[in-house]
């Protein structure tokens, strides 16, 4: 049994980034979509052009986990990859990048999970178009996990017929060894809504968000808002230790259950926003490891490395190391309030 710091869980892709001028990004007329408020349209029938392409990895386990080995922490990953050259491309890479692949399984005659990523606007924001592949139909074995003993669990998105399966095998898991636990849910675990998840909140220590998500989940209990405040306070009623919600541009948010805390996003240039929501939740966890919890800091360095992330094409391309992340807080004057 080898001793980790920490465990990534969830997916693994391949991705294509495209940057596009040929769309508009309107306001959703329909004002009670709260989830959807802005869309974007590309015209019928049209050939779209893109300015610029590139292939890169991704996946919110393997972008957690290439972060925080990069941060100092010995991490592993658990994920599904198909048989083809692609799958062996990213262990290689994730070996590179001193990430453990030992858990890693491969689905026969499967293909490995790829992303077309369509970045637009000027702050290029973006939509995915996925492709689960060999992700879809992952199903965790009990006797893999127990191959590792990991001081903390990240759980990432997770879908697929054997979701709810395999949601019920890492909580049992990290319930029989005690072990801490971070979760970034995904679509199909916040469609289960408040019913569905408050099972599992109770055993969470830090529950990420973005604030679309955190809206979704709160309606999905009848409550209706958009306020940071009440959906931090009224998340963290339902069990999780810490919350955090990212709002894009304007910052993040984190409450215990002792204050809120607050940081602005860094006035930077943003090339691609893919991954800054990974960078951000593995960094604030990586941080409470190293700090022994210091949310002040840890927030801080999560705004720095998903800020750094956005300035780069791709996930993982931006990632800084935890001494560069300590001086850029200092460079920026970041202040946590």
């Amino acid at each position: 049994m080898k001793s980790v710091d920490l465990l990534t869980i969830g997916g693994a892709t391949l991705d294509l980034m495209m940057y596009t001028k040929d769309c508009v990004i309107l306001k959703n007329p329909n004002k009670k979509d709260v989830t959807r408020q802005k869309l974007i349209a590309f015209e019928y029938g049209a050939k779209i052009t893109s300015d610029a392409v590139h292939l890169t990895y991704g996946g919110g386990a393997t972008n957690a986990a290439v972060n925080a080995a990069n941060l100092g922490l010995q991490t592993a990953v658990y994920a599904q990859l198909g048989t083809d050259t692609t799958a062996y491309d990213l262990v290689q890479h994730l070996t590179e990048k001193k990430v453990i692949t030992d858990l890693i399984t491969f689905q026969k005659r499967g293909h490995t999970g790829f992303s077309v990523i369509m970045n637009v606007g000027t702050k290029n924001e973006h939509v995915i178009f996925m492709y689960r592949g060999a992700n879809y139909v992952m199903k965790i074995a009990k006797t893999k996990l127990r191959q590792h003993s990991p001081q903390w669990l990240y759980v990432t998105s997770l879908n697929g017929p054997h979701a709810q399966t395999n949601l019920k095998t890492i909580f049992a898991f990290q319930k029989q060894k005690n072990i801490t636990i971070a979760w970034n849910p995904g679509n199909e675990q916040l469609q289960l809504g408040y019913k569905g998840l408050k099972k599992y909140l109770a055993h969470v220590t830090v529950l990420i968000l973005n604030k679309d998500e955190a809206i979704e989940l709160a309606m999905s209990a009848g409550i209706k808002t958009t306020n940071i405040k009440k959906l931090l306070q009224t998340i963290h009623a339902w069990g999780p230790d810490i919350v955090t919600i990212t709002d894009g541009a304007k910052g993040a948010y984190v409450f215990d259950h002792h204050k809120q805390y607050s940081a602005p996003a860094l006035n930077v240039t943003s090339i691609n926003t893919t991954g800054a929501g990974d960078a951000f939740g593995s960094t604030f966890v990586a941080g409470l490891i190293k700090t022994e919890y210091d949310i002040e800091h840890s927030l801080a360095a999560a705004i720095v490395n998903s800020n750094y992330v956005i300035q780069k094409i791709g996930a993982q391309e931006g990632l800084q190391s935890w001494p560069r992340i300590n001086t850029l807080i200092k460079k920026h004057k970041l202040v946590v309030t």
